[in-house]
Formats: structure tokens, sequence, C-alpha cells
């Protein structure tokens, strides 16, 4: 059960009976919109919320920004392991026309523990009064927590949670109390040991499972309304009844087993117009290093949810949004090469960095906090600073 997708829907059917029916309707209707077929390019602001308790837990930024670069090659298609889907599947591949866009970093340290049963879900994570970081506005942007969550114990098994998303909530007309999470609760939740690209997450039972940053591309298909492309059957055996909701991707019987097997089909062989499993699917449970694609039915949903569903995300926020957290604001920003800090808040500022996009220190700062920072001769573009080794935020460096 890496991926809680299953349990999160299942909660909320079991709830208000006729949900899951009602939800896929929905989305499924959105992405038939005709107006949604252009090819601008939705940008979606990111929050990470690190909430650690070891130091390990507390990745560096450096590998968020690697997550946010993954994201990107991925939704727009620019990875280059695309040369090894299948020619068969070359007709419905696409480019998602989707980019995000990392706005700020946050850190708490925490005592709590994110276990998920299939009762309830580690939401702690998202609150700051129990342990976790309350999210940042969720209309206008996309809140990824990362924190180790604990197996999940099956039959006297523990079998590891990668991660989860709750999808968009389409039933605004239900009432107050129903299963429909609060507002503050959406967005993502990945394992800390996800957030890589040269790693492995160590499991029971089997080989451990390479990781590629593609969780998080994972959970976020499933936040923008993408369902497992076995359409949640064949959890205890081949179920063929599973539909996902898009035409241009094959009827797979079961989720893969974080493997590559290309031979696979589970559904309809030897008929006409069959088609195997599409192991490269992002929507599949195979090897991040076997996963390469999104079809065009998939990107039709995503790109429908975004103007429909979570418009929010993609609209500009640039007037209210001023780099600030905490009551800190860098000022100006953007720069042509210098800047200060307005801090209005308790923090007490001791230390300062200055980050590229790849997360290397390029100038540091351990007084002088109340005056003007000069910029070495840095090239424009987009640096981090981070204040304290735990507040980072976004500096922009225009040309004078």
């Amino acid at each position: 059960m890496p991926c809680l997708y299953d349990i999160v829907v299942q909660q909320r059917e079991e709830s208000n009976p006729g949900y899951k029916q009602a939800l896929y309707r929905a989305i499924e209707d959105a992405a038939k919109e005709s107006h949604l077929r252009n090819d601008e390019i939705y940008t979606i602001k990111v929050v990470f919320h690190v909430v650690y308790k070891t130091e390990e837990e507390n990745i560096h930024d450096s590998l968020l920004v690697r997550q946010i670069e993954r994201l990107n090659r991925d939704y727009r298609r620019q990875n280059a392991d695309t040369i090894n889907l299948r020619d068969v599947f070359h007709p419905v591949a696409a480019d998602a026309r989707i980019e995000f866009e990392l706005n700020e970093i946050r850190r708490v340290q925490t005592t709590k523990t994110f276990r998920p049963s299939f009762t309830g879900l580690p939401d702690q994570v998202k609150q700051t009064a129990n342990g976790g970081s309350d999210a940042k506005d969720p209309d206008h942007y996309l809140n990824i927590w990362v924190c180790k969550i604990e197996p999940l114990t099956f039959l006297g098994l523990e079998s590891p949670v990668l991660g989860y998303a709750y999808p968009p909530d389409a039933l605004s007309h239900w009432p107050a109390g129903s299963a429909a999470p609060a507002k503050e609760l959406e967005g993502v939740v990945i394992d800390y040991r996800t957030v890589r690209d040269d790693s492995y997450y160590i499991k029971q039972l089997n080989n451990n499972i390479p990781m590629l940053g593609r969780t998080t591309v994972h959970e976020v298909g499933h936040f923008l309304g993408l369902r497992h492309i076995s359409g949640d059957a064949g959890i205890l055996g081949v179920n063929c009844e599973g539909n996902d909701g898009v035409d241009d991707t094959p009827t797979q019987g079961m989720q893969s087993q974080f493997d590559c097997n290309k031979e696979q089909n589970t559904c309809g062989a030897g008929e006409p117009g069959d088609l195997p499993d599409m192991v490269e699917n992002y929507m599949d449970y195979s090897s991040e290093d076997c996963q390469n694609t999104f079809t065009k039915g998939q990107v039709a949903i995503m790109r429908s949810v975004l103007t429909t569903l979570r418009k929010g995300l993609i609209e500009d926020v640039s007037g209210t949004d001023d780099v600030k957290i905490s009551g800190i604001t860098l000022v100006p920003n953007p720069t042509s090469g210098y800047f200060s800090i307005k801090n209005t808040s308790d923090v007490i500022i001791h230390s300062l960095e200055i980050m590229d996009i790849r997360g290397r220190i390029i100038q540091q700062f351990n007084s002088g906090f109340d005056g003007y920072f000069t910029l070495d001769n840095l090239e424009a573009g987009l640096y981090f600073v981070r204040i304290n080794h735990q507040i980072t935020k976004k500096l922009v460096i225009a040309n004078p």
C-alpha cells in the first residue's frame, strides 16, 4: 500500500455513500470541456513543509529544489527516459504543460509520529497544533508535507507508505461535517526518503524500492484528479472491471509490483486491439525507473481541474505574496543586487545564507542584519535566502 489514495477515497465513500461516483463523474465531465484544449502553460506555486524528528529527516533544501526540477521535467515531458516508452503508446503520450515554482520552504521539528491506518490518515502533519505545519493558503498554493510516514500494518506485515493526496472535492453541495476534509488539509504528503534521485526505500519482502523523486509526481497526479491506472481495482487479485476514467489508458487489472514488466498484460490478452499494461505510466505502481509518461487523456483531466476545481492554483497572487512568513520580508524583491530584511516577528536572526537553485551556498552573512546586504556579482535569476538554517525564502535578482 505505497499510496493511500484508495483509503482516502474509500473513507469518504463510507461516510457519504455515492461520493466516488459523483467525484469521478465531475472530473471526467470537466475533462470534456473544449475550452481547456489550449497550449497555455499553467504554473503552480509550491510550498514545502519539512516536518522532522531527526536530522536525517530534515532533508536539505537542495533536495527540494531537485524535486521541483523532477516535477517540471516529468510534467513537461522533458525527462530523458521518454525514449524508453514503447512505440505502441507514443500516439497518446503528452506534455501536460504544467510547471511548478518553489515558493517557500518551512521547517518544523516535532516529537510526533505519523502513522496511517485503514481508518485514519496522519493529517496531524498538516496542523501546527498537532505537531505539524499549517498549510499556506491552500486555494493558491500546492502544499507538500515531507515527513517520515510510518508503515501501514496489514495482516501482521508492514507495508511501506510513500505518500498520499486528497483528490479535488467536487461535492460542494454536501453538508458541513461530511467526509470531505477541511480546506487546510488539501495537499500532498510524502515520505522524506522519496525526495531523492539516488536512493532506495528499504521495505520488508522482495527488493528495495529505487527512488527517483517520482512519488511526488504520482501524488500530485492524484491531487489534480487522476486515479491509479487500474481504476483502483485488483487489490486482491486481477480484476478487469476497474476504470480510471481515461479513454487512452489500457485496461489494467491490477497495479504493478514495483517492477518494470513490459510483458505484463492483465486484461484482454489476445483480443483484437488489445494493448499491454502501460507500466510506463506515472499512475501505476511500477518501478520509478520505469515510469516516464502521462497520456493525453490524463493531461486533459489535470488541466481541467486547474481551470475548475482547483483554479486558484493558477491565479496570479503576486500582488499579495510578498515572500513573507512569520513577519519576515525581503525588500526590494525582485532586486538588482541588494536587499534588506524587514523583521516584525519574534525571530532573532543570527545567520543568513544565499543559495542558488541547486542549493549551493554562494554567500554567507553572520552580522549586519539591520542593514543592507550586497550581492556579489550574481547573475539575474532565482535564488534562495535561508535564515537561521530554518526559514527559506525566494529572492529574484533582476538585470540592473
